[in-house]
């Protein structure tokens, strides 16, 4: 029970006690809350910058699919082309890709012991046997074939729309089959 002897606190001295304590929280609850905000709007800020430089990759990598679609071998030359990246037909889907012009770092005959008679890609490699090289006799004594082995380089840069500071640029190695006396 309680002791008669203690002091009681009044009533007086006890109001607004409550209302301090419920206030504190309220601050509490309203800095969690704001900080929260502020990361969701970092985080979205985040999501969007990495989904434009995806974007702008496979615009890119379209761009590159686009000229290496073509025989660009002959004449390589720089090319601009426009990606719809969704299909919707509006400016703000669309990105310029500026394709370098592919640059040639090698070129490697193809030696005769490598081919495949069997192999329908090889067989333009050996001459006919009405031609002056056969490709197995008087081929030489290099054992080259008629074909050689060429590696290229192609980058494209691509800009997405309204944004002119978010460029990307992509990479990309060919390896293409070309004939003997192609240049590279």
């Amino acid at each position: 029970m309680k002791n008669p002897n203690l002091p009681r606190p009044s009533r007086k001295s006890q109001r607004g006690a409550t209302l301090m304590i419920a206030m504190i929280f309220l601050v509490i609850l309203t800095l969690v809350v704001v900080s929260s905000i502020k990361a969701t709007n970092v985080n979205t800020r985040i999501v969007g910058n990495m989904q434009i430089q995806k974007e702008a990759q496979a615009a890119a990598q379209e761009g590159i699919e686009t000229v290496i679609s073509t025989d660009f071998t002959k004449l390589p030359t720089a090319t601009s082309v426009s990606v719809d990246i969704n299909d919707g037909g509006q400016a703000a889907s669309t990105y310029v890709v500026s394709v370098a012009a592919p640059e040639c770092t090698s070129v490697k005959p193809i030696k005769l012991s490598e081919l495949d008679a069997s192999n329908a890609d090889d067989v333009p490699c050996y001459a006919s046997g009405a031609a002056q090289n056969t490709g197995i006799e008087g081929a030489g004594p290099n054992g080259n074939s008629m074909c050689s082995n060429s590696n290229w380089d192609v980058n494209a840069t691509a800009t997405a729309p309204g944004v002119a500071t978010t460029t990307t640029t992509t990479h990309q190695g060919i390896a293409l089959r070309v004939a003997l006396d192609a240049a590279c």
